[in-house]
């Protein structure tokens, strides 16, 4: 009896603890995850109106394991794969406004997905771009023929979104589309670029249709700027002092006076002539001349008067190698840094740093290497002129002999240079021609010279 009692409870025990395990558990682990959006909207409910920009969370949660990544799809049909919990989106739209909905399923450890993925409607609206002329690149009041204008445009929608830029001459009635990948613009004859005086405006539009805000150049609206005609094949460049101006006039008006010539006055008006955009505006407008003539100032302690030797070297590169001839002539300043350093432009090794001429009024004459080029005589005194030295291969046009009163100049000192003895692009003096004016003939028959090898004569 005792035995039977024993196995009875033995069956009651086992029998116990049977009937506690969970008979659904099994099912339990077949639960596919569930997965959720960081906004919810009730069933033909849809969200607020935004921006075609959206940054879009999602998690979700598995009953048996965890979750390792996220189905996406934008309409049901097509997904894609993430292991990310959020991203942001462009919604890009034809119209004013448009709605779409998105599709997230969660993936868990066992490789099941969510079989209701979580979804909402997400209406956007279009948003127009807005643009501003960069800062600082005002056309100066009066220009030749080649205008370059930059801006910047945005777009709350993405900057990808912009379509197409517009450009008007002087009226908002006739814009002409160019790409809205492009934030500069060079304006020529070419596109319509006249004498006289002139606005330009621009606006852009999205790939919605929507237009930014109309901007002006000038942007004073009582302003306007002035191209003026090119009248010849020469430019001479005013890169002197002020005080100095009618001395370099009455030199040009009398050498120059049988060639046609176009001026641009880069020290005057604190140099609001000098284009702001250098490359491409100020290079451009130097390639409509076949010849530039750069005149400068004596050099010396002169810092505030110094040509502009940073616009030079960013500008006579370019126009020389498309074919520019260019007549250089300034003294050196005495803070220049290295040597030959100020001539990226010239076939210049080095300067004569400790070497510094007092070329004076009356009396010294700048004597001619070459044949052809007549000797110059100066009707200015001159301070500090140094000399030159250059490679092999170049060849020297005038020189400054050698004179015991310089105890500090060993040997003649090199003042004019060109870099190649026949058809040359370059010849370099040293010292202002329109101080070497001592015999008013001598300067005609220099500049004819310079002139017939750079092939205008």
């Amino acid at each position: 009896m005792k035995i039977f009692l024993k196995i009875s409870i033995l069956i009651v025990f086992f029998n116990f603890f049977a009937s506690c395990s969970d008979p659904v558990s099994d099912k339990f682990q077949l639960l596919p995850p569930e997965t959720h959006l960081s906004v919810f909207s009730m069933p033909g409910d849809t969200i607020a109106p935004g921006a075609t920009i959206k940054k879009i969370s999602w998690w979700g949660d598995s009953p048996n394991g965890f979750v390792v990544g996220y189905r996406i799809s934008f309409d049901s049909l097509n997904w894609g794969y993430t292991t990310k919990n959020d991203s942001t989106f462009i919604f890009t739209i034809q119209g004013s406004d448009s709605t779409f909905r998105i599709w997230v399923a969660s993936v868990d450890d066992k490789g099941k997905v969510d079989p209701t993925p979580a979804t909402n409607l997400y209406p956007v609206i279009n948003s127009a771009p807005t643009m501003v002329f960069d800062a600082g690149t005002d056309l100066p009041d009066t220009v030749y023929p080649v205008l370059t204008l930059k801006w910047t445009a945005t777009d709350p929608d993405g900057n990808s979104t912009i379509k197409n830029f517009f450009w008007s001459l002087d009226d908002t009635n006739n814009f002409r589309p160019i790409s809205g990948s492009l934030n500069i613009m060079t304006l020529t004859k070419d596109s319509g670029i006249t004498t006289g005086a002139h606005r330009i405006f621009m606006k852009c539009i999205d790939n919605a249709g929507a237009q930014s805000n109309i901007v002006r150049m000038p942007l004073d609206s009582t302003k306007t700027f002035y191209i003026k005609p090119v009248t010849g094949r020469v430019l001479l460049i005013k890169d002197m002092p002020l005080n100095e101006l009618n001395d370099l006039n009455n030199y040009f008006s009398q050498s120059l006076d049988t060639v046609r010539y176009d001026v641009l006055d880069i020290k005057s008006y604190s140099g609001k002539l000098i284009p702001k955009i250098i490359n491409p505006m100020f290079i451009e407008t130097l390639k409509l001349f076949k010849v530039v003539i750069w005149s400068g100032n004596r050099g010396g302690q002169q810092t505030a008067n110094d040509p502009n030797f940073t616009l030079a070297q960013n500008s006579i590169p370019f126009y020389l190698a498309a074919g520019g001839k260019l007549l250089w002539s300034s003294g050196i300043p005495d803070n220049f840094a290295g040597q030959g350093s100020l001539f990226n432009f010239a076939p210049v090794d080095s300067i004569k740093s400790t070497c510094f001429i007092q070329f004076n009024f009356p009396g010294d004459t700048l004597t001619s290497t070459i044949s052809g080029y007549p000797n110059l005589i100066a009707n200015q005194f001159i301070a500090t002129t140094r000399g030159l030295y250059f490679p092999p291969n170049v060849s020297s046009v005038y020189k400054l002999k050698y004179n015991p009163a310089r105890p500090y100049c060993l040997d003649d000192s090199f003042i004019g240079i060109k870099d190649v003895n026949n058809n040359p692009k370059l010849i370099l003096m040293v010292m202002p021609i329109y101080y070497l004016n001592g015999n008013t003939n001598n300067s005609k028959s220099f500049i004819k010279k310079v002139f017939t090898e750079f092939g205008i004569l």
